[in-house]
């Protein structure tokens, strides 16, 4: 069975602000499963090799590919086929403080220093969910490979907040 957790998640907390004319089709967009020729299907041709961005009505989008499978010469990674979706983060025009995400804090536990001075970080580890809030405002949202996927890691470092940072 499908998981509908991807498309209740960006239909919810992001399709409203990011209509435009190919925008209510990139919910289908699931990390791991999804293909570069879907999205370029949904959203139009990109030239670069490992993402994609898109600027939409209400914020820019971007979508990261996987190089290919595990190899002893490469560090990180997804062992999925190469041009397969890794992740998906937006970055709205117009951001929603944080108390209007109504984040479940059963489901997200807030991280604190960070890449980013200032940013903290809500991540849902089993989802693939994580919000960077910056000043109270949702600076971005990225979906990448739920918990159940990590046996795909090729080790090393990923896109998903470490593990390590400090939890309040």
């Amino acid at each position: 069975m499908k998981s509908l957790l991807p498309t209740l998640f960006w239909t919810l907390l992001i399709l409203p602000q990011a209509y435009s004319v190919h925008a209510q089709d990139w919910p289908q967009i699931d990390p791991l499963k999804s293909t570069r020729a879907d999205v370029e299907r949904l959203l139009g041709h990109t030239k670069e090799a490992y993402f994609a961005l898109y600027q939409l009505k209400h914020g820019s989008l971007f979508i990261e590919y996987s190089g290919g499978p595990c190899r002893p010469d490469r560090k990180g990674g997804w062992d999925v086929p190469e041009n397969v979706v890794i992740s998906i983060s937006f970055s709205p025009k117009h951001p929603k403080r944080l108390a209007e995400l109504k984040l479940d804090p059963k489901k997200f536990r807030k991280v604190v220093g960070g890449d980013v001075v200032g940013v903290e970080y809500y991540v849902n580890d089993e989802d693939g969910i994580t919000y960077g809030i910056q000043r109270g405002k949702l600076d971005w949202v990225e979906y990448g490979p739920p918990k159940k996927y990590e046996h795909l890691n090729c080790g090393g470092p990923t896109d998903q907040m470490p593990r390590d940072a400090k939890s309040p």
